[in-house]
């Protein structure tokens, strides 16, 4: 990490962007552990597969900056 770029690595919960209703700081960090690199606080960017005639969708969270991927899920459509 650049050090010009160590000042804005700093996540605030009050800056995150309001998805769902939050109301109690437990709920605010959580949001931010999902939305957010835990290394380096960048928004994480999503990735959503799906194989043609499957009934499985596969999503992947990866931190563009760290270049690293954070999380991975598979959800059954019904």
């Amino acid at each position: 990490m650049r050090s010009q770029d160590s000042a804005n690595s700093h996540l605030k919960l009050s800056d995150l962007p309001r998805y769902e209703k939050t109301e109690n700081t437990f709920q605010k960090a959580f949001i931010a552990l999902q939305c957010n690199c835990v290394l380096c606080a960048t928004p994480l960017e999503l990735k959503v597969t799906s194989e043609e005639n499957s009934l499985e969708i596969k999503e992947e969270a990866f931190c563009p900056q760290c270049n690293i991927r954070m999380r991975s899920k598979s959800h059954t459509v019904q």
